[in-house]
């Protein structure tokens, strides 16, 4: 059975550990897909840098998705959380082979993106927020098979503080260094004194937020019309999830919005998601700063999507973070 592998997957996965083998064995990992689940197969989707996913039909006629993922840490629990969910804010899970690292999920339609939406900003954060909560609704125990996020914040962190020590001495542009062992102390600190906790999504970007057409009767401004795709699931701090919706707003590869804005969008989310303000806008201090520094270390240092708009957000959302009171 011939096989057709994205260019974006191919070389974002060619260079990391095991990533040659993996691409390697797709073919057969496919093929046991449709036999397991008796599956026609369409082309690939040409989006997604870490799983090959196609659209499919099963022997009854039912529109599926296939998801072959690159076996990673961050994917691992992907299958428990979609299960744990239910379809309650998140894509339904079919099926699923450990082994392969292979999902059989519910296609949804129409499926476009949150981001390619194009939403007024307000509009895009109602979405994303209502989102969240419905996601936190259900009740899903601490433990097994999920990651809690003070292992996770804490590895963070002790990366970070490496890549501080090691960068910053010889860094290729101006670099805040308290605010970098700022985010630091919050990644170590913040998990703990959690008041809400459940499984978050882990990278609820408006990516991973895709339109279905059977929105329910009756759904006010069309925000359960959405679902989550490819969680990232840790169980902790809720408070942890909304940085990436927060931040990817409108043209934010190229807009820098001040601490003012930031404040009022955090504000929104948090009025819907009863999750406090402050400490969702410290969270986007952290993972900004994480963020920035594992770009720096892969040596992408400057532009909006690279170490300097990062850590520049970063520092925009600690002016934020001061608004409101934390």
């Amino acid at each position: 059975m011939s096989m057709t592998v994205p260019t974006g997957l191919r070389h974002a996965v060619v260079e990391d550990e095991g990533g040659q083998e993996w691409l390697d064995s797709l073919p057969a990992r496919m093929a046991r897909a449709v036999e397991r689940w008796d599956l026609g197969l369409g082309p690939p989707f040409e989006t997604g840098m870490a799983a090959w996913t196609a659209p499919a039909t099963t022997a009854a006629g039912a529109e599926v998705v296939l998801k072959l993922s690159y076996p990673h840490s961050e994917a691992r629990d992907e299958a428990a959380a979609l299960a744990a969910w239910r379809g309650g804010g998140a894509v339904e899970l079919l099926g699923a082979d450990a082994d392969d690292w292979a999902l059989l999920l519910r296609r949804l339609r129409p499926g476009t993106t949150l981001r390619d939406e194009r939403l007024l900003p307000h509009e895009h954060l109602a979405v994303g927020a209502n989102l969240l909560r419905r996601l936190a609704d259900v009740e899903v125990p601490a433990g097994e098979p999920f990651q809690g996020l003070v292992e996770v914040a804490d590895r963070l962190a002790l990366i970070a503080a490496e890549q501080i020590d090691r960068l910053l001495p010889t860094p290729h542009l101006p670099i805040d260094a308290g605010l970098c062992r700022h985010a630091v102390d919050l990644l170590r600190t913040l998990p703990g004194a959690a008041s809400r906790c459940g499984l978050a999504h882990g990278d609820l970007n408006p990516g991973n937020i895709l339109r279905r057409d059977d929105a329910a009767a009756g759904d006010e401004g069309g925000t359960h019309g959405w679902l989550a795709i490819d969680p990232k699931p840790v169980h902790g701090d809720l408070a942890w999830d909304p940085w990436p919706l927060l931040t990817q707003v409108g043209d934010w590869t190229r807009d820098a919005p001040g601490a003012g804005e930031l404040a009022d969008r955090t504000r929104l989310v948090a009025d819907v998601t009863d999750l406090d303000a402050a400490r969702i806008a410290a969270w986007c201090v952290a993972r900004g700063v994480a963020s920035g520094l594992s770009a720096a270390d892969r040596g992408w240092w400057t532009g909006f999507r690279g170490a300097e708009g990062d850590l520049a957000r970063a520092s925009a959302w600690a002016s934020a973070t001061t608004l409101l009171g934390g």
